[in-house]
């Protein structure tokens, strides 16, 4: 099987994180499907050993401004 790549472009040997205050925080393991289903909701600063991949898509999928309000 294939080695997954970032964003389907770049492979996850190739990136590197240079800024050593987010090298804690910015995780780049390869992984297929970017889900945990809320596990690191469990501990505190459990979000940082989140793969970034998955991080971005849950900042994503949030509402707008108008989330949760009845429509007009």
């Amino acid at each position: 099987m294939d080695k997954p790549k970032l964003f389907g472009e770049w492979s996850f040997e190739e990136v590197t994180v240079r800024d050593l205050g987010l090298q804690r925080y910015i995780k780049l393991d390869p992984i297929h499907l970017p889900h945990s289903a809320g596990r690191h909701e469990a501990r505190r600063f459990r979000k940082a050993e989140l793969n970034i991949v998955e991080r971005l898509i849950n900042s994503l999928m949030r509402p707008g401004s108008s989330g949760g309000e009845k429509a007009r």
